[in-house]
């Protein structure tokens, strides 16, 4: 027999007795010191949460899905004018396009040139998210950068005047294609940001 569980059992403790004591006692004490399992989610100390407009979110859709995706996760229960418990501050910091599909260009003939132009491209939204305790004005969560990307096909047909033009079948004019990616974008970027909110410990 090993000389800690002789120990244990000149105490009047078993083997295993001994270890759930062990095991007790270290959950027991673990709070005091600077390891902590954590104070359990925002929504269980929390009951109010106000979205104020998000900087940078010029047609306000971003900031209209994230107060949707509040107002319906059931965590938290929205309130205007900064007057929640909490205060969600988010900041659109880039959003940028990448071109990453390209075909060659081709003549009028018909005949293709050696240029590439772009037939894909990825919109990228990288937002810094601030959770604030109203009363106190303690950050409770971040700041921390959260992004989502979405693709959409276009077709670009550089003419004289540098315009696109339709082709049946397939998205064509860039922007009009980069205006219906905005929505699934701003959709799973809220999406993101609300899933940090919630359940981030």
């Amino acid at each position: 027999m090993t000389p800690p569980r002789q120990k244990f059992y000149k105490a009047g403790l078993s083997w295993e007795q001994a270890v759930l004591l062990l095991l007790f006692l270290g959950c027991f004490f673990l709070p005091s010191c600077t390891y902590q399992f954590g104070h359990g989610e925002l929504s269980e100390r929390y009951s109010t949460i106000s979205i104020p407009y998000i900087e940078g979110d010029q047609k306000g859709e971003l900031t209209a899905e994230v107060v949707k995706m509040i107002s319906t996760s059931g965590a938290f229960r929205y309130v205007a004018d900064q007057n929640g418990d909490l205060v969600l501050q988010i900041k659109l910091v880039e959003l940028r396009d990448e071109n990453i599909g390209f075909r060659y260009d081709r003549k009028r003939s018909g005949h293709i040139k050696k240029s590439l132009i772009p037939t894909e491209t990825r919109v990228t939204a990288l937002a810094e998210v601030t959770v604030v305790d109203t009363r106190s004005g303690n950050i409770l969560r971040g700041p921390t950068r959260i992004s989502s990307s979405a693709d959409f096909d276009h077709s670009y047909y550089t003419s004289r005047h540098a315009e696109n033009v339709f082709s049946i079948g397939q998205l064509n004019d860039m922007d009009a294609a980069r205006d219906a990616v905005m929505h699934p974008l701003n959709q799973h970027l809220a999406e993101r940001i609300v899933d940090y909110v919630i359940n981030s410990w």
